[in-house]
């Protein structure tokens, strides 16, 4: 792969002809934006040609007219929408057409008719966030909700959780407008045969209706025999659905369509009242297909839907950040027993009804035991509903966290039979994973009979890779075996090859669908059907990402593992902007700034390397985009698959800078821990004016100031004991080390908040505990984010020393700044294998020393009816999930009220908001998510743990919040 323009020349015809054209969106060739669009949830990695953003409904029109010339028959266009495909749905070696940059905008509501018009890049919980408010919401589900586009629910007709209830998105589109090949426009809404007629002999519309009905009416009988009658009937070209009552409705042939017949634009969709009460069953079992026979008698208590997950998710769930909103409801689970979960939702208006109809629910299911079925138990209330699906939501990426090289992936995974057939269906299908030693985990639709399965596969393994072809034909004829369909959810791609096995005699039929639209197979070629004589693709003739990992170097497998984990799963684009995970991609909508676009980036810079054709410019398309990763590794903790950007950041820098300079700039700032004791010293320099002008022409700006922290004070008051000032073995005379506390500075801490290093002294010893202050090192954070390998091993191997010495005197030690205390843990650690002692965050220790001795403290607390708004920094809420709600306890413990508000990330993150040219991007960061908040509140309530968050807070929000600890002392008289 080359980032230098190799591209045919029609091909650079064609974009230079569009650009001459006034088209007014983004025009894509380099490497680096290519690469993010090889890749979706597939096993595939296909690089297309280009990749075009258009801004508007006629920067479509101009692409496809141009697209009917003569001489750009050749061409090949692909829309793209979230990229979540499973099956390589948007993939293509043509054009890209991505519509989620720019046309994503929700156009108008119409309450009186509960409809709305959006264009095809708004995401699905986007919508319904609009929504919300208004009291409705667009009823289809699906795990991928928070990144999914509506094009791309269209596209591939998507549904999932609450199928039986609510149907595939098809049942919830009144109107789509699609362009065509030459650029016409065509609205698809359905029409009666009399309108029909009228419409003008001129009409697109009319000419197509007409074609196709001459198409399928002699073929009704053979269609209504082929379509399997199925909750996920098989959609795209659905000819079954077309003519229905006298009325013609093109939206069931464009539904599924997956980008086949034309590009779509618009929606307009129906919308349904929130139902208004909802609560969970949890149902466990100890047998997983002896679950899946209870659910079809399960559904007959009218039901919502009946999700179910296995064992294997739950386990990995554990480990997942979500974990920590969903333990609770799983409490009194065997987990030695368990083997499946069903979560069966209640709808209803009022309380009374809904418990009524989980007090019918237990009765129903007692009237048939199930000696299989361990507990039922009701959850009430939307946060216990919405907390649970978070976890169902997560369980295709915990699946991908699955230690190991043989990860869980799509290619069988969205099988649909009628439920009655589902428990021997499922029985089978197991059969056959187990026969071939493969081990996978289980989750899905039990009430629709789609249950999701990913076999665990090491796709650099040319064994492994075989089994694609082996497993894909076991399972399509295990689903004609059962009356079921191979695509009940995710759409067909590369899979289409099966429809011509599948719709049999009507294939012809198809293909004649196919043909009116798309006569020279412009659109997505080679899915669902094609116009002529041309073969589909076939599922192990195409290009995967295992064939370009396997070109890796071994020692750079293990040194980037987690980068190569990267499933294309895009959780990463949640367009969530109070969600943590990703700032620079929600701040740009340039998925290039992602961390599934920098992990791809980083995976061919690898191959590069390995077969010796590192392209310099493609080089520094990658340094371009990590450039502005803050490093604030919300992908570590947030990312199902793990993957860890800042650590493949500093790895690449590392390389990077070895054969280039690097800049002054970065030298200076990967000191800034080293240099934090001499500026303290200089502090009566560096507040002036000479020294911020000095700072700017350096390219910082809005510095920190160091602050007097008056430790030798404290230390005469003898409030606290600096183990600078003398040896260490004086924490051996420690008569009670239960109520000692070695705190382990970082410099924000020790140099530039005095005001938290103070109240934390106070609070301490308000709490009868003897406080010590462990020397001062650097602890290598810095230098990780620079990429400066050497000094961070050296500064890394010194801290380590320094923290090993400390724990053998068995006092607990903490630390406050969280990037810093969590960096032992997870780099020393895991990165060069320390043995680090337990370095646990301040607020960790204190939960559990109250805990232990707050009935023994004779403590007077200042009353306060104030609720505080706790906003953690995002390194911590991301990596150590459960120290946020620390906060609350100890809050609470003090007859406080504390509540975790939900923000994304501030923009400062160390020194990068510091950068003269990220400020910028640093407060567009901040506007996203901080700033309502800030604006909403007083600055008393408020309280952030990160100093660099409160620092962005003083900057743009102009108030001055503080640390928890600064509360909590301020509440103990």
């Amino acid at each position: 792969m080359k980032s230098k323009n190799d591209l045919p020349d029609v091909v650079k015809t064609f974009l230079q002809e569009l650009s001459s054209q006034n088209f007014r969106g983004d025009i894509e060739t380099r490497l680096s934006e290519r690469l993010v669009s090889a890749t979706d949830n597939s096993i595939y990695q296909i690089l297309p040609q280009a990749v075009l953003h258009p801004r508007d409904q006629s920067d479509v029109e101009l692409i496809l007219r141009l697209l009917a010339r003569e001489a750009y028959k050749s061409i090949k266009v692909t829309p793209r929408g979230g990229g979540t495909g499973t099956n390589g749905q948007s993939l293509t070696d043509g054009i890209v057409i991505d519509l989620s940059r720019h046309m994503n905008q929700i156009l108008e509501f119409d309450e009186k008719t509960r409809t709305v018009r959006v264009q095809t890049g708004v995401v699905k919980d986007q919508l319904n966030a609009y929504l919300r408010p208004l009291g409705y919401f667009f009823a289809p589900e699906l795990s991928t909700s928070n990144r999914a586009t509506i094009g791309g629910m269209i596209n591939t007709d998507a549904s999932g959780q609450g199928s039986c209830a609510y149907g595939k998105t098809s049942g919830h589109v009144n109107g789509i407008t699609a362009i065509l090949r030459g650029g016409a426009v065509i609205e698809s809404e359905s029409i009666t045969l009399d309108e029909l007629s009228s419409l003008p002999e001129t009409s697109v519309k009319k000419a197509l209706l007409n074609d196709l009905r001459e198409i399928t009416l002699p073929h009704k009988e053979a269609i209504d025999q082929c379509f399997p009658k199925l909750n996920r009937y098989v959609t795209g070209y659905d000819l079954d659905h077309f003519v229905h009552d006298e009325q013609a409705n093109l939206t069931h042939i464009l539904c599924g369509s997956e980008g086949t017949l034309g590009i779509f634009t618009e929606a307009r969709l129906n919308v349904l009242p929130i139902p208004k009460k909802t609560a969970l069953a949890l149902v466990t079992f100890d047998d997983f297909i002896k679950a899946l026979e209870d659910g079809p008698y399960l559904m007959q208590a009218n039901a919502t839907s009946i999700e179910v997950i296995d064992d294997i998710v739950l386990e990995m769930a554990k480990n997942d950040f979500v974990w920590s909103t969903t333990e609770e409801y799983f409490e009194g689970v065997d987990y030695e027993k368990l083997k499946a979960i069903f979560l069966v939702e209640f709808n209803a208006d009022t309380d009374e009804e809904l418990q009524q109809a989980l007090d019918q629910f237990v009765e129903h299911a007692n009237q048939k035991p199930n000696p299989h079925r361990l507990s039922i138990r009701p959850l009430l209330g939307k946060k216990a509903v919405k907390d649970v699906y978070g976890l169902r939501k997560r369980a295709v990426g915990l699946l991908g966290a699955i230690p190991g090289d043989r990860r869980p992936i799509p290619f069988v995974e969205d099988t649909a039979v009628p439920p009655e057939n589902l428990a021997p269906y499922i029985a089978e299908f197991k059969a056959i994973l187990e026969a071939h030693g493969l081990r996978y985990g289980m989750f899905g639709h039990a009430d629709a009979g789609v249950i999701h399965v990913r076999p665990a596969l090491d796709m650099r393994d040319l064994n492994d890779q075989s089994l694609i072809r082996e497993i894909s034909d076991q399972i399509f004829a295990l689903c004609e075996k059962y009356g079921g369909a191979l695509w009940g959810e995710h759409g067909k791609g590369v899979r289409s090859e099966y429809s011509k096995p599948f719709f049999g005699e009507l294939y012809p039929v198809v293909q004649t669908v196919k043909r009116l639209f798309d006569p020279y197979n412009q659109f997505n070629p080679g899915k669902i059907a094609t116009p002529n004589d041309e073969i589909l693709l076939k599922i192990d003739e195409l290009p995967l990402r295992g064939d370009f990992n396997r070109e890796i170097l071994p020692e750079h497998v293990i040194q980037y593992h987690n980068t190569l984990h990267c499933n294309g799963n895009g959780a990463c684009y949640n367009y969530d902007t109070d969600a943590a995970m990703c700032p620079s991609y929600k701040a740009t909508r340039e998925r290039v700034h992602s961390p599934k676009g920098r992990a791809e980036m980083i995976k061919e810079w690898l191959r590069q390397r390995a077969v010796g054709e590192v392209d310099r410019d493609f080089e520094e398309e990658i340094y371009d985009s990590l450039s502005i990763c803050l490093s604030c590794k919300s992908c570590t903790g947030e990312c199902p698959a793990k993957v860890h950007i800042p650590d493949a950041k500093s790895e690449f820098l590392a390389e990077y800078h070895k054969t280039r300079p690097r800049p002054m700039l970065d030298k200076v700032l990967a000191e800034s821990e080293d240099l934090a004791p001499f500026a303290y010293k200089m502090r009566h320099l560096s507040n002036n004016a000479i020294a911020r002008f000095t700072m700017e022409k350096m390219g910082l700006v809005d510095l920190p100031n160091p602050k007097t922290n008056h430790l030798n004070r404290f230390e005469r008051e003898k409030k606290v004991v600096e183990l600078t000032h003398g040896p260490l073995d004086q924490l051996a005379h420690v008569k009670n080390p239960e109520k000692a506390l070695i705190i382990v500075p970082d410099a924000f801490f020790l140099y530039y908040d005095p005001d938290t290093l103070k109240a934390a002294i106070e609070l301490l010893n308000k709490l009868d505990v003897t406080v010590f202050i462990a020397p001062y090192q650097a602890s290598g954070k810095v230098h990780h984010v620079f990429g400066v390998s050497e000094e961070l091993q050296d500064r890394a191997s010194k801290q380590n020393a320094l923290l090993t010495k400390l724990a053998r005197y068995n006092i607990p030690m903490v630390g406050i700044e969280p990037p810093i205390t969590l960096f032992y843990p997870q780099e020393y650690r895991k990165k060069f294998k320390f043995e680090t002692p337990e370095v646990m965050l301040f607020q960790t220790w204190l939960e559990h020393y109250l805990s232990d001795h707050l009935d023994t403290l004779n403590l007077t607390i200042r009353p306060s009816n104030k609720t505080y708004k706790l906003m953690s920094h995002c390194t911590e809420k991301t990596n150590a999930t459960s120290a946020p709600k620390a906060w609350e306890s100890i809050f609470n413990a003090l007859d406080h009220r504390l509540e975790m508000t939900q923000v994304g990330c501030c923009g400062m993150s160390g020194s990068f908001g510091h950068l003269k040219d990220k400020k910028p991007l640093s407060k567009k960061i901040y506007d996203l998510s901080w700033k309502k908040v800030i604006d909403a509140n007083d600055a008393d309530v408020l309280l952030a743990t990160g100093f660099s968050c409160r620092s962005q807070v003083e900057r743009f929000g102009k108030k001055t919040i503080v640390h928890p600890i600064v509360k909590l002392n301020e509440m103990i008289r």
